[in-house]
């Protein structure tokens, strides 16, 4: 995990980081859905960030996450 005793603390930084470019992406997919209530938005993101999405938009009220492998049969 990170080192707290690090006194540069670049770790920290990298990981807020993440955290911030994450939220951000799933705050533009939140807004573009929005637009179009009840319907669908198809999001491609990288297997790095998907776990950070699907807990994101897994919590949002009427935002429902599904594997793409489901709807595209």
């Amino acid at each position: 995990m990170i080192d707290r005793a690090s006194p540069n603390s670049v770790g920290r930084v990298r990981i807020a980081e993440w955290e911030t470019r994450n939220l951000r992406q799933v705050a533009h997919i939140r807004e573009a859905a929005a637009q179009s209530p009840g319907g669908r938005v198809l999001v491609i993101v990288g297997s790095a960030h998907k776990p950070w999405f699907d807990a994101y938009l897994g919590m949002m009220i009427d935002m429902t996450v599904v594997d793409a492998g489901e709807v595209l049969r």
